[in-house]
């Protein structure tokens, strides 16, 4: 890196910070005083409702937004919203910060913004007005940081897996060379490798440029040894500051750990109870909350149970119609399709063919009317 290019770790500071969405009688947060330093790794954990991706998208600069004012002053719009106290990065409002801090959220396939792999990458380095000479080298070095060098510059975003896409938009983060890193369950619709894949390239990007991160997660095990402290948060109410507990992570887990399992936190050794499969074996409680392929089913993903055995809805699985040999997603028993337009079908759970495609509601896969190669997920 150049020394322009060399990133400076933000500090976060608060003081009996607060918000109350517009129409709500209770702010979200209350009263939180918290002081994160320079290149600190803070996991941010609590039940929902209290206020964690409220007080990310704070520090990035974007709550309260809305189209009919736009303030580059560093207070929030003047609607029925409610800011309380000061909230910090660097001794500047988040508003006027927005060049030092990168959210990234939890959802992949929201966060392509190009077509093209290269162009995705870069988008962010374009807006802060990057010199041009400067942008391709800073994709480069986000991909290769990223683990996506592989790819061609040109590569479609639309072909990326959902691990890919938020190691993309991780890559786009990384382009703005932002002091702070901002991480709303970034691994949350991701299966297992995509959790570790994720977690890693995190872990590899902090390691080489030292900048602060603030991830908010439900899976603990994941992120424990890679933060320094944990904080937790609790709802907001007319008299409770925001901060229940903060401190290192294993003294956190043991101080909260009750309350952390009660609502739903992923601690680790924790061992949530799941439903059986319907006409399965599998008994209560068989999935690990440390392990990324747990109780939310990611273990199991791509399996089909046997032939003759039940579809993941309850149905009894079946062969498809012979009219269908032909199509893709119709070779193996168990995919229902419909035969022709908006025909119904003897029982409700035959896909309908709408718009010249065949629909399996159980694989979710989509196959093109007439057969043929290259069916796609929906």
């Amino acid at each position: 890196m150049t020394p322009s290019d060399t990133v400076r770790p933000a500090a976060v500071t608060a003081r009996g910070w607060g918000w109350r969405h517009a129409g709500r009688s209770l702010p979200a947060v209350r009263a939180l005083d918290l002081d994160i330093q320079p290149g600190e790794r803070v996991l941010l954990l609590g039940p929902s409702g209290a206020g964690k991706s409220t007080l990310l998208h704070a520090l990035a600069g974007v709550l309260g937004d809305s189209d009919a004012v736009a303030r580059h002053d560093g207070a929030p719009d003047a609607d029925d919203s409610d800011e309380t106290g000061a909230l910090l990065i660097d001794g500047a409002p988040p508003r006027a910060q927005r060049g030092r801090t990168g959210l990234m959220q939890q959802d992949p396939e929201t966060q392509v913004v190009l077509s093209r792999v290269g162009d995705d990458v870069a988008f962010g380095a374009e807006n802060l007005a990057v010199p041009r000479t400067d942008i391709w080298t800073r994709v480069g070095e986000a991909l290769d940081d990223v683990g996506l060098a592989y790819l061609p510059l040109d590569h479609p975003t639309s072909a990326l897996s959902g691990g890919q896409k938020q190691r993309l938009a991780l890559a786009g983060i990384l382009a703005m060379r932002p002091g702070l890193l901002l991480l709303d369950e970034p691994t949350a619709n991701l299966d297992p490798a995509g959790v570790l894949e994720v977690r890693d390239a995190v872990g590899r990007c902090l390691d080489k440029t030292g900048a602060t991160l603030v991830v908010v997660e439900h899976r603990v095990g994941v992120w424990k040894d890679l933060v320094d402290r944990i904080v937790v948060l609790q709802p907001g109410s007319a008299t409770d500051s925001a901060v229940l507990l903060d401190g290192p992570p294993d003294q956190v887990l043991a101080q909260a750990r009750d309350m952390l399992v009660a609502a739903g936190v992923w601690v680790p050794g924790y061992v949530p109870a799941t439903r059986a499969r319907s006409g399965g074996t599998g008994a209560q409680g068989s999935a690990g909350a440390g392990d990324p392929g747990g109780a939310r089913g990611g273990g199991a993903r791509g399996r089909e149970p046997p032939v003759g055995g039940r579809e993941p809805c309850g149905l009894p699985r079946t062969s498809p119609p012979a009219a269908l040999q032909g199509c893709p997603s119709g070779t193996g028993a168990g995919r229902h399709h419909g035969t022709g337009p908006g025909r119904p079908g003897p029982d409700r759970h035959r896909a309908q063919r709408f718009r010249k495609v065949h629909v399996c509601p159980h694989p979710r896969r989509v196959a093109p009317a007439g057969g043929g190669q290259g069916f796609r997920h929906r």
